[in-house]
């Protein structure tokens, strides 16, 4: 692991680093844009503030009074044709003449100006604004007036509409002459900060992909040296056994030549047991010898592969506890592509787990069942059951690890290479 990590750790590092450096500056790049934007929306509150001040003017000072005698003006706060009043100038009592100070056109063209002016302002951007009185109603929305009466549902709308600007932007308040407020500016995000803002969490995302797929590359490489290794292993295993294997097989003979072997029929069938156990050794050097290379698969009889199982158990005493039956259900015919030798393997491990699973009960059952799951595809199903303890439901996600054993003494790799023969070798699945 160090050394597979170690080749990429310069990699490693530049791409964290630059993907740091990315990270940073998009950030900064988005919160700099949102601060231009608040200004910008600042602005535009404290224009419709001004436009404000004169609008109360406009309306509550709109007329004069003049003094008949030496021309003084002073503001009133409607028309009130001809009066009579003390003039400070005349220091009498003379006549004042109410006259506009702006007519109505000249007031409705400045309205009509300013009004203009403030929605072109706000048509002009790409995000929605809503100003609000201080009690929260709506007054302008995307820089058209909003009627005083609205419809209940319209104005659930635009109180929503509210709800979400405040929760993307704080409101700017919009302050009149004496500093005090006298509305609020919601706004909303603008297309280009939305995209800029997810920036990040596309660098982020890209980061972290490259980072799963550096994982899957540093675990299939590290798998494909453990198959090597795997397969090393099982060839010189394989190899060391192959001699002593021949040396045995020798002198097996040399005793069956003897002159007085035939005399002796306890040494005679100890050589035949000898020379059985010894069949068993190159069986199993056979068995390595097939894992540590890609097996070669060759049509063949699953029911064959079931009965020479089968008889390999009931051949060896011992092997089958007293009151166990060991019994095998197959369909006629059953061919498919197979290694013979390691499927046989497979077998054996199964019906040595069922049969250690019935072992110490009064009577006991394993049942190998074989069946044609779709007729003429080429799929067999081998089941192997029995009437035992069973697994326990926490140890059943991990029988199939390798070194997971519930026997003492076991080494936990039977129904690991079991799974490796059928899924990886056989393109089969294997399950519990």
């Amino acid at each position: 692991m160090k050394r597979l990590f170690g080749s990429r750790l310069p990699l490693l590092v530049f791409a964290g680093l630059l993907s740091w450096i990315f990270l940073f500056y998009s950030h900064n790049l988005v919160r700099r844009l949102d601060e231009t934007n608040r200004r910008a929306n600042d602005t535009i509150a404290r224009f419709w503030a001004g436009t404000q001040i004169p609008f109360s003017i406009i309306v509550e000072n709109r007329y004069h009074s003049v003094c008949t005698e030496c021309g003084l003006m002073r503001e009133t706060s409607g028309p009130g044709g001809v009066s009579q009043s003390f003039c400070p100038v005349c220091m009498k009592r003379t006549a004042w003449i109410t006259v506009p100070r702006w007519t109505d056109d000249q007031m409705e063209n400045v309205l009509d100006l300013t009004r203009s002016v403030f929605r072109q302002l706000t048509r002009s951007i790409d995000y929605p604004t809503v100003i609000t009185d201080n009690a929260g109603q709506p007054q302008i929305v995307n820089g058209d007036p909003v009627p005083f009466e609205l419809p209940g549902d319209v104005l659930a709308g635009y109180k929503l509409l509210i709800q979400k600007l405040d929760e993307a932007n704080s409101p700017i308040p919009m302050l009149g002459l004496e500093g005090d407020t006298i509305g609020w500016l919601h706004y909303g995000s603008g297309s280009l900060s939305r995209e800029l803002s997810m920036v990040p969490y596309v660098e982020l995302a890209v980061l972290l992909l490259l980072a799963v797929v550096l994982l899957f590359g540093v675990r299939s490489e590290l798998r494909r040296e453990k198959e090597m290794a795997w397969m090393g292993f099982a060839k010189e295993t394989a190899h060391q056994l192959g001699t002593p294997l021949s040396s045995l097989m020798g002198w097996i003979e040399l005793l069956r030549q003897r002159p007085g072997l035939v005399d002796d029929p306890e040494l005679a069938e100890a050589v035949d047991c000898m020379e059985t156990d010894v069949s068993r050794l190159g069986q199993i050097a056979s068995r390595y010898g097939e894992m540590g290379k890609k097996p070669r698969l060759k049509r063949g009889s699953v029911n064959e592969v079931v009965s020479q199982c089968l008889y390999y158990f009931r051949s060896r005493p011992g092997l089958v506890p007293e009151g166990v039956e060991l019994e095998a259900v197959t369909e006629s015919r059953l061919e498919v592509m197979l290694n013979s030798v390691l499927m046989g393997w497979v077998l054996e491990n199964l019906v040595k787990n069922a049969l250690a699973a019935v072992t110490g009960q009064v009577t006991g059952a394993v049942t190998v069942l074989t069946r044609d799951l779709r007729e003429g595809s080429g799929v067999v199903e081998i089941s192997v059951s029995d009437n035992g303890r069973g697994i326990p439901f926490r140890d059943q996600s991990r029988i199939f690890q390798a070194g997971f054993t519930t026997r003492r003494g076991g080494w936990g790799l039977g129904l690991t290479l079991s799974r490796r023969i059928v899924e990886e070798y056989h393109g089969g699945s294997i399950r519990l």
